[in-house]
């Protein structure tokens, strides 16, 4: 991890009684051990809608929440390489899982942004766990030493059955008719969770959507989207490594990298242990002739480890820094391409092997089935749209401008 920041000045200490993750090996014993549970729990996912809270506890009571929580709020700041890793390896075996996983792991991260106050008022307990909508519909306008929020509205909350918490995105109105975004930190008791998440993969994250019909936010719960993209949030004062300095748009999305990555190598496991199973003892003829499929299982999962290894070496990029300015804006585009190039590779090199797959995968209540579910539904987030990513990185590598990152205005 990065050496202290010159900038620290701040005295931010939470004593956590949670274990904390020392070591990379450590993280990944941690979560391999929870994985017979999670694997054997996935089918029940999926038909209750949302991730037993009996896995989610054994994951809090594991300290793989903390990966990139700071050491002052109880964490194991880790960083950046071993979320994507951990919630890779969940991925494997429960697609809806892993994405609760690196959402609530990653927000961790998100509220260290925030001023020392908000930071000191939602981890009183460091265990809580933080849910977000990044794009909130309603008003927001100044009063007294805060802001009013009517009217909200959003989307895909992943990770709400088992927050205490939201970050939530909007603008604020000013009296002189200029709007300014920023992020806001709201208890979830201000909050109305809609039964609306029926979708055609990833069911059990339970990413409803919530309703805040009327929330007073104090000032030192919000944060300026502007000094998030530069990295120059209030949170930055309170925490030693260069992580929680960098731009939010050169971090975020690895929070729910790893889930898709790790939903297409396990399809490719899966497959490859059937069909290992189907030709155990069969004539050497008969195996002979699936060398193409057995070609297949290998060009997927090459392909796949290909994407995951490339977005680690990114991850690990902004693990060493020690100062976020090492990040240049090439850097940062690419760090977006390759996010997209990944889940994208990943997508259809796991698509291929669902061909090989039979008719008998189209089932419902077949695994395969809702593996092809869960990883393109995935792959649809907006971090992961390969045509604004690709175009992205060729605005930067010809040194054009790059686009403005902002959130979508409002009629």
């Amino acid at each position: 991890m990065a050496s202290k920041a010159d900038t620290m000045d701040g005295t931010l200490d939470v004593q956590a009684d949670w274990p904390v993750v020392e070591t990379s090996a450590d993280a990944l014993a941690k979560v391999r051990a929870l994985l017979p549970e999670i694997g054997a729990s996935d089918a029940k996912f999926e038909q209750d809608r949302r991730v037993s809270d009996a896995v989610v506890e054994s994951m809090r009571a594991s300290g793989l929440f903390g990966l990139v929580m700071p050491r002052n709020l109880g964490g194991s700041e880790r960083g950046f390489a071993d979320l994507v890793r951990v919630t890779a390896e969940i991925g494997a075996v429960s697609g809806s899982a892993a994405w609760v996983y690196g959402v609530l792991a990653g927000h961790s991260w998100l509220i260290n942004l925030f001023p020392e106050e908000a930071q000191r008022d939602v981890m009183r307990d460091p265990t809580t766990l933080i849910a977000t909508v990044f794009r909130l519909a309603g008003e927001v306008v100044e009063e007294g030493d805060g802001y009013r929020l009517s009217g909200g509205l959003g989307r895909f909350c992943s990770g709400i059955d088992y927050a205490t918490w939201v970050i939530i995105g909007n603008a604020v109105k000013r009296a002189d008719g200029s709007v300014e975004p920023r992020f806001f930190v709201v208890p979830k008791s201000d909050i109305q969770v809609l039964d609306d998440w029926h979708t055609m993969g990833m069911r059990a994250t339970g990413s409803r959507s919530i309703k805040i019909d009327d929330a007073f936010i104090p000032a030192y719960r919000s944060c300026s989207l502007a000094d998030m993209l530069r990295g120059s949030t209030p949170g930055a004062r309170v925490h030693d490594g260069a992580i929680y300095r960098m731009p939010f748009s050169s971090v975020a999305p690895f929070s729910i990298v790893g889930a898709p990555l790790g939903m297409a190598k396990g399809m490719v496991q899966r497959f490859a242990q059937e069909l290992g199973g189907k030709l155990a003892g069969a004539d050497p003829l008969d195996i002979a002739e699936q060398s193409a499929t057995l070609a297949r299982i290998a060009e997927a999962s090459a392909e796949i480890d290909a994407a995951l290894a490339l977005v680690i070496s990114d991850a690990e990029m902004i693990d060493r820094a020690t100062d976020p300015r090492e990040i240049t804006p090439l850097l940062s585009a690419q760090i977006s391409r390759d996010w997209a190039w990944a889940v994208q590779r990943a997508r259809h090199a796991a698509n291929r092997i669902f061909e090989a797959s039979g008719g008998t995968a189209i089932y419902d209540g077949q695994a395969m089935q809702q593996m092809f579910r869960d990883l393109n539904s995935g792959a649809q987030h907006f971090a992961f749209t390969w045509d604004r990513a690709m175009t992205g990185y060729g605005r930067a590598a010809a040194g054009l401008k790059a686009g403005d990152f902002t959130l979508p205005k409002r009629k």
